[in-house]
């Protein structure tokens, strides 16, 4: 799944139902109430995107796998 900026956000996370879907939520969203807390993806612009490497963040979960 193609997320666009938020895939390598920090402030993204990953969020798994009880019946194995996963949702990508904007962190942001409990700070800000002006970002939404599952966008629509792919997020192709953001005022809140801040790159994982310029954080310093050690989060490295790859997101949802590829369906073929």
């Amino acid at each position: 799944m193609f997320t666009g900026l938020c895939g390598s956000c920090r402030h993204h996370g990953w969020i798994q139902s009880g019946r194995g879907s996963r949702f990508l939520r904007c962190e942001l969203s409990f700070e800000d109430p002006a970002f939404s807390r599952y966008p629509t993806l792919p997020v192709l612009a953001c005022p809140g995107y801040v790159s994982e490497e310029q954080s310093g963040s050690g989060d490295t979960d790859p997101g949802p796998a590829e369906e073929s």
